[in-house]
């Protein structure tokens, strides 16, 4: 049985224990000692990391009543080893938790929901709830969370008795049994948890709301605390500035720039389609009369175009219409036919151009890794007139 030093004091970040075991497991070890600072993973709540002995501690977990630690190198059993955990990753995760407990306490006393999923990542929190929670709800919800921390309310951690637990209200995603442990935050949260937690409210920071989504009937919350929350505010704050310094305003109306960009840029491709339709009509009247397969070259042309091109060309009277655009390797294309399966001319690209595509008897496009010299081969072989 391991000692549990990380619920004694869950800001202590060295201490020496006795190895009682160690296995080698794969690639790494498996090292039990008679006591630990290193939490296992549980509860939603990942692992701790550090050294212990001089080696890495890559996981922690539970077996029984034993915590094994996983590590990248052996340790004699019988040894008094010192250890220390990564503090920096174990006060995130502390921060991190603590200000899920007090959003889903905030949350669930309001909607009389229950909190039924809790994911920790390395990026950040998801909680599932089972109820969907509207919107325009989540400013208030976030203030409410941050005003534990504006209070600096103290975090409490007990153990009642059977009988006082039968009188308290508590959040718990199971029913328990055994020794029960409570994590109090004032009036916002009651819970079961056997994670690490800080000791006020203050510690947490900021609670941050960046996401929500309807899930499973309910709403999936992605939230970041303390130095996460702080990381990603900076990161935005300097895109916004960017942004509004390429396009020469303040960061604040950045929205509002990149609007107008938007909108000049979507006139922009309205005249742009506009031309080369006209251009496509103007091509399209050059051919000459009585030409039946006709095959055209161009650049920039998205698949829509390279359509409404072909299409142009078999009112004029072709009975089969290749259009070819440069692409990054090679070219794409669009093959319109009035008579003969069209589907015949991919088939026969396929082994000396790589062909890869396909459609209907009367309409086929795709892709082709060949020179334009090749192609025109090709399909002078077959009869086609070659323009540009």
């Amino acid at each position: 049985m391991t000692e549990k030093l990380y619920y004694r004091d869950a800001y202590a970040t060295k201490f020496t224990a006795r190895v009682l075991d160690c296995t080698e497991e794969k690639k790494h070890w498996t090292v039990i000692l008679n006591r630990t600072l290193f939490y296992p993973e549980g509860g939603g709540q990942p692992a701790d990391i550090g050294v212990l002995g001089g080696v890495r501690v890559l996981d922690v977990h539970e077996r029984g009543e034993d915590i094994v630690h996983t590590t990248d190198k052996p340790l004699p059993v019988g040894a008094e080893v010192e250890g220390e955990i990564d503090w920096e990753h174990r006060f995130d995760l502390m921060q991190n938790h603590s200000g899920e407990h007090i959003l889903s306490g905030v949350i669930c006393g309001r909607y009389g929901c229950d909190n039924v999923g809790f994911h920790m990542g390395k990026e950040s929190i998801t909680i599932d709830l089972n109820t969907k929670i509207p919107a325009e709800d989540l400013p208030y919800l976030e203030e409410k969370a941050n005003e534990a921390i504006w209070k600096n309310v103290p975090v409490g951690i007990r153990y009642p008795s059977k009988e006082e637990l039968a009188k308290l209200e508590y959040r718990s995603k199971k029913e328990l049994e055994g020794q029960v442990r409570i994590v109090n935050v004032g009036e916002y949260d009651c819970c079961a948890c056997c994670g690490t937690h800080v000791k006020l409210a203050g510690e947490i920071g900021q609670i941050k709301i960046i996401g929500a989504q309807n899930y499973k009937g309910g709403t999936r919350l992605e939230l970041l605390c303390g130095k996460r929350a702080l990381q990603e505010f900076r990161k935005k704050n300097d895109v916004s500035a960017e942004v509004g310094r390429l396009l020469s305003v303040p960061a604040v109306k950045a929205d509002s720039a990149v609007k107008n960009v938007l909108a000049e840029r979507d006139e922009l491709l309205q005249n742009l389609n506009q031309l080369k339709w006209k251009y496509f009509t103007l091509k399209a009247e050059q051919v000459p009369e009585g030409t039946e397969n006709i095959l055209f070259f161009g650049e920039g042309l998205n698949s829509k175009d390279l359509t409404h091109f072909a299409d142009l060309l078999l009112q004029k009277g072709a009975k089969r219409a290749a259009v070819f655009s440069k692409a990054d390797e090679g070219y794409v294309f669009v093959l319109l036919s009035a008579e003969k399966d069209a589907r015949a001319y991919t088939d026969e690209m396929k082994e000396p151009f790589g062909c890869k595509g396909g459609g209907k008897p009367d309409a086929v496009q795709g892709r082709v890794a060949a020179e334009k010299k090749a192609l025109k081969n090709f399909f002078a072989d077959k009869e086609f007139l070659i323009a540009e």
